[in-house]
């Protein structure tokens, strides 16, 4: 009885050790003092090569120093993965500086 149970266990063991390489999922954060789309973006550079979003979360951090722009972004790299192919949505307008709003 506990050669079967070896040789069972040995073969699951081998067989995960064999298979292709399983998908991956995971999360991504970056903390940006820039703006809510740096940090997003850069969330986005950490994720591995080939894998797809699949839900983004912003918060902000206010104290007296400024703000603190903290963004995760859940990923998976399985080849069943589809795209949100939703936009980030923000919860408030970013301000633009004024040069870049054409009062230059």
């Amino acid at each position: 009885m506990a050669h079967r149970f070896l040789f069972t266990a040995g073969l699951i063991a081998g067989g995960i050790a064999l298979s292709p390489a399983a998908a991956l999922a995971g999360w991504s954060e970056y903390s940006s003092a820039i703006s809510e789309v740096d940090a997003c973006n850069q969330a986005q550079y950490l994720m591995p090569e080939k894998a797809v979003v699949q839900e983004f979360r912003y918060s902000v951090n206010t104290n007296k120093s400024g703000n603190t722009f903290l963004c995760k972004v859940r990923w998976s790299d399985s080849a069943k993965a589809q795209p949100t192919d939703r936009p980030i949505l923000f919860p408030s307008r970013i301000r633009q500086p004024i040069f870049a709003a054409g009062w230059l």
